[in-house]
């Protein structure tokens, strides 16, 4: 079920409890109030709610989302020569020192693999039917995004250089379907994001 309508109905539910502890008095104009609410915010969800991107349209881009990616792999590469330079002491200060960047490593592998598949895979690869014209496509881009996230993991797992590598290798084989957007990619004006609130105002 998509995420805001899950939030709606568990508004709903949460409303109508309190509602019930009111007299009967009180309850009644306090329902009539949340029923007008809902009807204003069910009225929305086909346009807004309900649509395929779990990022609202127009503030990320393909590109962007791309090249953050890139930065997380050339973070994950400079972390393991971080570690992998101090690890020629073991004092105190070092030991700490790598453990800290072993959790940078962490982090952007998590990073990475988050978006990996949050937003490419579920939100820009489209799956299609086995005997469409663009299966074939699919396949290959499925197959390539897969290769990031185990690419990603095993980069975070070592200290190999050629680990690093690969990971950018991967991300290189899928950032020319993304590439950058004539306009920009911009929030919604303060007015915008008015009309949206008063849309769902009793």
């Amino acid at each position: 079920m998509n995420r805001s309508l899950v939030v709606v109905l568990t508004l709903a539910v949460f409303a109508g409890l309190a509602i019930a502890r009111l007299s009967p008095s009180a309850a009644s104009a306090h329902t009539d109030s949340l029923s007008r609410a809902l009807e204003r915010v069910a009225s929305s969800l086909p346009q807004a709610a309900l649509a395929h991107c779990e990022i609202p349209c127009g503030i990320y881009d393909d590109s962007m989302m791309v090249r953050q990616m890139q930065l997380d792999a050339e973070t994950i590469r400079k972390a393991s020569a971080q570690i992998t330079e101090l690890a020629k002491e073991t004092d105190a200060a070092h030991l700490n020192t790598i453990a800290r960047w072993a959790m940078v490593k962490e982090e952007h592998s998590r990073s990475l693999q988050h978006a990996n598949a949050w937003y490419f895979m579920t939100q820009r690869v489209k799956a299609v039917p086995a005997d469409d014209p663009g299966y074939q496509t699919y396949l290959t881009k499925l197959t390539a995004h897969h290769a990031i996230s185990v690419a990603a993991m095993k980069a975070a797992q070592s200290l190999d250089p050629a680990a690093q590598e690969r990971l950018a290798a991967a991300i290189a084989v899928v950032a020319p379907w993304y590439p950058p957007q004539d306009a920009k990619a911009h929030a919604p004006e303060v007015d915008e994001w008015t009309q949206i609130a008063d849309r769902a105002q009793p």
